[in-house]
């Protein structure tokens, strides 16, 4: 229930983000775009990183757009097109010019496969290539579509950010096909971390008749769904919490998340 479920949706997306049309919440602005262009690499820059000097020519860089991802982080997104406007790259920033999302098109899906470690190793160099860091752990390599995902889950202090981290999708060949880069606010962490056995009490106090606990508690960085979404420009931070998973009586599996220092109820989450 806790497992990532972003690794497929960023590959749907990274297929898709180079042919449909792009769903900006406002278009840019001339004060937009020379203020975002302070902070935001220009696109053709990011361009060259990663397209032959040769097919750089005639590229043209679109105006700023602003938009916000499906994590709810506002960003600045810019598309680089050909001459008859089809689109070659998009390539997506949060407001502070930290690169958040890549996808190149027309990306040639070669026969054959990577190995785990060949997957890694280019997924690095591309990293290198834009100047970002390389994310620390060792990734999980995985293959769909005719394409290969390399992710990197995100840890702060040890303990895993859900749904965050570094995805690299990279064709046969090791061509870059896109990345995405997710990194959530983070609440302040309790004072105070109740121990796991407490944690597992509460949590059984909390189930409905029937219902069994079958995982946890684990501790995880979560996104609380009971808890009021903040202002439409701002994002919930993640809270610390001990997750448990199990099933209800009807065999539906289900996901409790309990505050790590209160063991207050933050979310509860019942699969289809």
């Amino acid at each position: 229930m806790y497992k990532s479920r972003w690794s497929l949706s960023l590959l749907i997306g990274i297929i898709a983000a180079c042919s449909a049309p792009g769903t900006a919440i406002a278009p840019s602005t001339p004060a937009l775009a020379a203020s975002a262009g302070l902070n935001v690499r220009p696109i053709m820059s990011i361009a060259a990183a990663l397209i032959a000097p040769t097919e750089l020519s005639g590229l043209i860089a679109q105006p700023f757009s602003l938009v916000r991802s499906e994590s709810g982080e506002q960003r600045i997104r810019q598309i680089l097109t050909s001459a008859d406007g089809g689109e070659i790259m998009r390539v997506e920033s949060a407001l502070d010019g930290s690169l958040r999302f890549v996808a190149k098109a027309s990306v040639a899906l070669d026969g054959g496969r990577l190995s785990e470690s060949a997957a890694s190793a280019h997924a690095l160099r591309h990293l290198s290539r834009l100047g970002l860091s390389a994310p620390i752990g060792g990734p999980a390599v995985s293959g769909a579509a005719g394409r290969t995902l390399v992710a990197w889950s995100r840890q702060v202090g040890g303990v895993p950010v859900l749904n965050d981290g570094t995805r690299v999708v990279l064709n046969a060949a090791g061509a870059l096909v896109g990345l995405a880069i997710e990194e959530s606010p983070l609440a302040a962490p309790p004072s105070r971390i109740a121990r796991s056995e407490a944690a597992l009490v509460a949590a059984a106090a909390l189930l409905p008749s029937g219902a069994l606990l079958r995982e946890g508690p684990d501790l995880a960085w979560v996104l609380p769904t009971d808890v009021p979404a903040g202002p439409f420009d701002e994002r919930t931070p993640r809270s610390l919490a001990w997750c448990v998973t199990g099933v209800l009586r009807d065999g539906a599996a289900f996901a409790m998340q309990l505050d790590a220092g209160s063991l207050a109820l933050l979310g509860w989450d019942v699969a289809p």
